[in-house]
């Protein structure tokens, strides 16, 4: 079931009576990657219950936002996926996401990293004015098999995209290292220096990686940050 409702005459009491409850939004960002099986989603949500993510799917089916479906053979399998109403959520899911890049570094000793996360981020902080036309393959460890993300510059911006794709520059790292490039913590070239990503291809280009992306700058201390004592008045 979705929400309680507020009671309120607001359309973002609205959204949240759907999305607002813990996990959901979560759910949705799975989605938004790929249709995935009652149990990819339990894998990829660590943490969650069983019965708590059968009730948010539940929720998000009666509110028409996610649809059950069953993949052709020889896969067959039952999927859950986002309806063409539960799509139009993803330009405010990736005004979230970088709202919450400002947060994001450094990480915590207990995240998970999931390599899919790195494509989400990438395509949400993705410049959408002109660029400079270049095109990289970035390759990111996932539990022993690498996911790959094409990123290309050019006059209407920067695209962000699964494969198949081509690239004159191909950049391997770690999801912190590849978050700390793209918002300026490191450059690509001395990420590379101290051995943090690995990159085939024209090395040239590389500078040319963090300008495809335009990334929030943190605007206030972390919540997680060491709590910094106020003056006091007088």
């Amino acid at each position: 079931m979705p929400h309680a409702p507020y009671r309120q005459f607001c359309p973002l009491a609205r959204a949240a009576e759907i999305i607002g409850e813990r996990w959901t939004l979560l759910v949705v960002r799975e989605l938004i990657l790929r249709p995935n099986r009652f149990s990819d989603l339990l894998v990829r949500l660590d943490g969650i219950s069983t019965s708590v993510l059968s009730e948010r799917l539940a929720g998000l089916m009666e509110a028409g936002l996610v649809m059950r479906t069953t993949l052709k053979p020889p896969a067959a399998s039952t999927v859950y996926e986002l309806t063409e109403d539960g799509r139009d959520l993803e330009p405010a899911v990736f005004e979230l996401v970088r709202w919450g890049y400002r947060r994001l570094l450094p990480p915590r000793q207990d995240d998970r990293v999931d390599a899919g996360w790195v494509r989400l981020a990438l395509a949400a902080c993705a410049r959408k004015s002109e660029t400079r036309r270049s095109a990289f393959a970035v390759e990111v460890p996932d539990e022993g098999e690498d996911v790959t993300v094409y990123v290309q510059g050019g006059p209407r911006g920067t695209v962000v995209h699964p494969p198949p794709g081509s690239a004159h520059t191909v950049i391997r790292g770690d999801p912190e290292t590849l978050f700390e490039i793209i918002s300026g913590v490191i450059s690509p070239v001395e990420a590379h220096a101290r051995g943090r990503v690995e990159v085939r291809g024209d090395l040239s280009a590389l500078p040319v990686f963090p300008r495809l992306f335009d990334v929030p700058v943190a605007s206030a201390p972390s919540v997680y940050a060491e709590p910094v004592q106020q003056r006091a008045a007088g």
